[in-house]
Formats: structure tokens, C-alpha cells, sequence
């Protein structure tokens, strides 16, 4: 890399240098890599490619002992061939090289790889040659499907990677720490990978997740890394859980949070206090962010960095590095209304023209923001740049319809913009219309600021139960059992492709027990069906043909000599009543209408008798 392509550095530090004595720990610390991100659309299918080669070369020439990633190095659950490949490529020719790490692993890997038939550090493996191991939570891009799988177990058994933090049992989650030693530096790292935020927050509240210690009299003495991919702010207002994570569920004992999942990078050390009174009592949060924008938005088109992370003992630092091959974005905003200082004159249409007075407007904003583009790109940053421009139309502005940037994009702006068809997005802003009659004071004052209201159902059941007198309490039912059965026909499952809840699943496996004994019982009838046609077959087949025929003409007989005259029998009765046979008038239907009435398909040439040929 030349001098004038070396990406800047600045550090962050909370490292004491005065002793040396102390061996230095290095890890590059890095998150959402997203690889095969848009793979299949033009420009910037390669980019998630470029930016993870990037990051392996840096750690390659930066010589760390590993690399830590937290979570989602697939932009898919299941990636494509071409991906796949183009990943395993990367890591083959940067993470494999001769020598060996001074790294000790000193705790049991059976525990922290249970769920691989290869329950070993790949570094540690005789059969590999890995100088720069990578250890990775799976994120919710490539979270468990199916059987519990996922694409980073394929790397994981090949020995590529070093998958940790897997848990299957949200409600019940035992971190058991990754232990690495070099002389007196000892880290400790835990993992979790990706849960869904309202489950994994109220297994926290609830105290069923458990973190293991080191053994010894001092596991204070370790320097403790939680990597998590998780929900970060809050993301809903009507959840309990807000749909995040608090950072206040997380013990104090951890000197560092790898928060993986935000796409924003914010690498600066953050420091949370868990105690006002005591400054000691709280961790670091790191947040790295993508190293690839997936969406046109203000936090990804800041800049990306990743970290080099030096540990000594209890103390750390940070050296921040700024990705150099990441696509220019550019974000920016368009009101129409007041755009101009001599405002246009603008007819009134429901139906766009050729030409529009909004579209100098656009056409001119988007040409400044390429020029700035041009200017500020870096030498290896890949061209042309993405931008995402929201136009607003008010005012008099909404006389006309709004442009279409779909159909203008591409015919003004292909080669020019990476995302030509997805650059313009259109907001009409409609003057507001109050609410008659509503008197917002009174309002105000019915709801009020009840935060209590936001809960889950089965925490309202038991909240209601346990406040109500003894003679309205449950019965039959307790208030466990009660919110058990809420549980599972509320709270889903993502273990497998689909979410699915309990009641769900129960319903599954009687129906698939249904099929299961249906298969069964035809089976059976269909292995009896198989011995009698053995039977059959044994017997000639002239033999069989000549039965069935003797058969068939024994059944005739029979049958002729059971039918009985209509007419006689009418004449007869008539006769015993006193009435004379001869003055009954009676029709006998003849040989042509007996064989319209018989269906033309069930009668064969044995059906045919004289009486078919007899005239009218």
C-alpha cells in the first residue's frame, strides 16, 4: 500500500505503557461484513467483497493474533455458491500461513464448540495452518435455520472460522467464556449470538442467563470481552422491552461489549457507569458497525472504520482505522417549496408532462451533490457513488404529481449513480387537519403517562391475579399455568426457517402423527394387495381368461332367470281385483328405447339378443 493510500489511524487509550513487562494481545475488531450483499445488481454487487478483503488485509499487515467479528459475515441465511466461494477464498489466502500463535487456549474447547464435531480452535488444529484465526457470533442475517444450522457451521466444521456464543434455549442461556493466555494477559470472551431483543431482554430481567467464570481466586483478573449482535436503542414504544437490549442487564464484571447488529459506526470507546456513586462499577461499548452500507440512510453514510484492539493485562487500546474501498453515500433532502428564490409558476395537472418545473429543481441538486462527490472520493474508493435524495412536494408544490424515480432516475442518471432507479424517493406533505371537537387537554389528562400499560399479555394476567383478593384469584388454573399457556401460543420460535409458536408446533406434530399412521395403514393394504397378486400371477393366463369368461356367462343365466314380465304380472293382479286383463291398455317399450335407455359403454356385443333385431 503506497503512503498516500495509508489509512489514517488515531487511537483511543485506557493503556498504563509504564509497564512493559506486561505481553501485548492483539485483535482486529470488526462487525457485519454482509458479504454478498446486492451480488446481483450493478456497480455495487462486489463491494462487500472489496471492504472484507480490506479488513483481512489490515489485520494481516497489522500482525494480530485474531480477528473478532460480531456477527452477520452473510448479508443472506443461505448464500449463494458465488458467495460462499468468494468468502472462502478470502479467508484461505489471508488467515492461512505458516507459524504458529504464541496464544494460549486454556479453556475446554468441548464446552465452547459443543456443537461441532471438531471441537477445537482451528489455530490449535495439526491438520491447518491458520497464523490468523477469526472467532464470529452468527447474527440475525445468518442466524439458525432448519435443523439449528447455519452457513457459518459449514465454514466453522471446514475449519475456516471459530463459531462460538450458539444457543439454541433462549430461556435458559449458560455463557461459558473462551479462555486465551499470553504470559500474564488473560482474556476471558464471551458470546451471544443473535436472539430475538423481547426474549433475550426478559431472559435477562428474569436472571436466566448465566455468565461462568474463570476458575481461580481471582477471576477479576481477566480481561473480560461480551460480544453481542443485538438491538441497541429502542426500537419500539409498544413493547415492554422496547425490542432492544439495555446495556443495564449486562453485569459489570465485563471491562468490554463488542455490540454488534448497528450498522452506525460509533468505534470510540464509550464507558457506562452501572453505579453513579462508584466509577468503577461499568464497561467499555465499542461499536464498529457495517463495513458495508445495506441501506441509504445518515448513519451509513458516515464513515466506516474498524479497530485494533491491544489488551495488557486489565487495560486496553484502540487504534481506530478508516476503511479505505467503501462506496461513497451521499444522503440528502429537497423542499421543493422555497427551493427557488423567484418560485416557478406551476400549473395545475393530474398528469405528468415531459417536462415539469420539479425536475430542474432535481436535476440540479443531484449534479451538486455528484460534483462533491468527485472532490471528496478517495483513491481506492470505487466509482459511481450512491445517493439517496428525498423530495418533498407541499404547498403549491402538490398541485402536480409527484416525479417518478423509478422511470427518471435510469434515463437521467445511468453510469452516473450507482442506485439510478432507487435514488429518488417522493414525500407529500399535506397541510394538517385537526381533529374537531377533540379538546387535547382533557385527552391528555384520560391517558396520562402510564408507562405500566405497555406490557406483555401474560405479565398482565399475572399482574392482575396477584393484586386481586383471594376469592377472585384461580381455582383450578394457577397464575403459572395461566401465563405458561400464554407464553406458548404468543412467543415464537426462530430456531428453524420459519417462526412458528408453540401452539404451532403442537399442532405439527399431531397432524404429522396423523400422517405418519395413514402412511402406515396403506402401506399394509398395499403389501397385502402385493401378496394376492402373487397369487394370481402363478396362474397361467390363458387359464385365467377362460375362468373369467365361464364366470361371466354363469352370472348371466342367473340373472335372465331372475327377471319376471312387467306386463304379466300387472294383468295378473288386476285379474284377482276383478278386473278384466283385456280392457287394460298397457305399453310394452320397444328394442330401440331399451337401448337408448341403456348407457352405449355398458353394453358390450354379449349384451346383444334376437329381440335387437326384430322390426318395430
Amino acid at each position: 500500500m503506497d503512503d498516500e493510500n495509508e489509512p489514517q489511524e488515531s487511537e483511543e487509550t485506557t493503556m498504563d505503557t509504564e509497564d512493559d513487562e506486561l505481553p501485548i494481545v492483539r485483535l482486529l475488531i470488526a462487525s457485519d461484513i454482509h458479504a454478498g450483499f446486492a451480488e446481483n445488481k450493478e456497480h455495487i454487487s462486489n463491494d462487500s467483497f472489496e471492504t472484507f478483503r480490506e479488513v483481512l488485509k489490515i489485520g494481516v499487515d497489522s500482525k494480530v493474533d485474531f480477528v473478532l467479528l460480531g456477527g452477520d459475515l452473510f448479508h443472506e441465511n443461505h448464500p449463494s455458491r458465488e458467495t460462499q466461494l468468494k468468502v472462502v477464498r478470502l479467508l484461505r489466502k489471508h488467515c492461512f500461513r505458516e507459524g504458529r500463535l504464541g496464544l494460549e487456549f486454556v479453556s475446554d474447547p468441548t464446552v465452547n464448540f459443543q456443537h461441532s464435531n471438531f471441537p477445537v480452535a482451528n489455530y490449535l488444529d495439526e491438520n491447518l495452518h491458520v497464523n490468523m484465526p477469526i472467532f464470529t457470533i452468527h447474527g440475525n442475517h445468518d442466524d439458525l435455520s432448519g435443523k439449528g444450522l447455519s452457513a457459518l457451521d459449514v465454514l466453522h466444521e471446514a475449519g475456516l472460522i471459530n463459531l462460538f456464543g450458539k444457543f439454541c434455549d433462549v430461556d435458559q442461556i449458560e455463557v461459558t467464556p473462551i479462555l486465551l493466555t499470553r504470559g500474564n494477559t488473560k482474556i476471558a470472551l464471551y458470546g451471544i449470538g443473535s436472539q430475538r431483543d423481547d426474549r433475550l431482554a426478559r431472559s435477562f430481567a428474569k436472571g436466566r442467563v448465566k455468565f461462568n467464570r474463570p476458575d481461580g481466586d481471582d477471576p477479576d483478573s481477566w480481561f473480560s470481552i461480551l460480544v453481542l449482535h443485538q438491538n441497541r436503542p429502542p426500537r419500539s414504544k409498544l413493547r415492554s422491552t422496547k425490542s432492544h437490549l439495555s446495556f443495564k442487564h449486562i453485569p459489570f464484571f465485563f471491562d468490554l461489549v463488542i455490540w454488534g447488529h448497528e450498522h452506525e459506526c460509533l468505534i470510540e470507546p464509550d464507558f457506562k457507569y452501572m453505579d453513579p456513586n462508584d466509577s468503577t462499577k461499568g464497561f467499555y461499548i465499542i461499536q464498529p458497525g457495517s463495513t458495508v452500507a445495506t441501506a441509504l440512510s445518515v448513519e451509513e453514510a458516515k464513515k466506516k472504520h474498524i479497530g485494533i484492539l491491544s489488551i495488557k493485562g486489565k487495560e486496553f487500546k484502540l487504534k481506530k482505522i478508516p476503511l479505505q474501498t467503501t462506496r461513497q453515500i451521499f444522503v440528502d433532502e429537497l423542499t421543493l417549496e422555497g427551493a427557488q428564490p423567484t418560485a416557478p409558476k406551476i400549473a395545475k395537472s393530474s398528469v405528468r408532462l415531459k417536462k415539469m418545473p420539479d425536475e430542474p429543481l432535481i436535476t440540479e441538486r443531484i449534479n451538486e451533490i455528484l460534483e462533491n462527490a468527485e472532490a471528496t472520493r478517495g483513491p481506492q474508493q470505487p466509482w459511481p457513488p450512491r445517493v439517496r435524495l428525498k423530495v418533498i412536494y407541499s404547498g403549491r408544490w402538490l398541485d402536480i404529481p409527484p416525479i417518478n424515480g423509478r422511470k427518471w432516475g435510469p434515463n437521467h442518471f445511468a453510469g452516473k449513480v450507482a442506485n439510478a432507479a432507487e435514488m429518488i424517493v417522493v414525500r407529500a406533505v399535506h397541510p394538517e387537519k385537526k381533529a374537531k371537537n377533540v379538546n387535547d387537554e382533557q385527552l391528555q389528562n384520560i391517558l396520562g403517562s402510564r408507562t405500566d400499560d405497555i406490557c406483555s399479555v401474560d405479565e398482565m394476567v399475572g399482574k392482575y391475579y396477584n393484586q386481586c383478593d383471594f376469592k377472585s384469584r384461580l381455582g383450578v388454573l394457577s397464575e403459572i399455568t395461566m401465563g405458561k399457556q400464554l407464553q406458548e401460543y404468543s412467543n415464537t420460535e426462530a430456531t428453524t426457517q420459519f417462526k412458528f409458536t408453540a401452539a404451532d408446533k403442537a399442532l405439527s406434530d399431531s397432524i404429522r402423527t396423523q400422517i405418519d399412521a395413514m402412511t402406515a395403514k396403506v402401506k399394509g393394504m398395499l403389501q397385502n394387495r402385493t401378496a394376492m397378486n402373487a397369487e394370481i400371477d402363478d396362474i397361467p393366463l390363458d387359464q385365467q381368461i377362460a375362468e373369467g369368461m365361464a364366470q361371466a356367462k354363469k352370472n348371466r343365466v342367473v340373472k335372465a332367470a331372475e327377471e319376471v314380465d312387467l306386463n304379466v304380472s300387472i294383468a295378473s293382479s288386476f285379474f284377482e281385483r276383478g278386473f278384466e286383463p283385456s280392457r287394460l291398455v298397457t305399453s310394452t317399450p320397444r328394442p330401440s328405447q331399451q337401448r337408448e335407455e341403456t348407457p352405449q359403454k355398458a353394453r358390450s356385443i354379449e349384451d346383444v339378443t334376437e329381440a335387437d333385431f326384430d322390426s318395430p
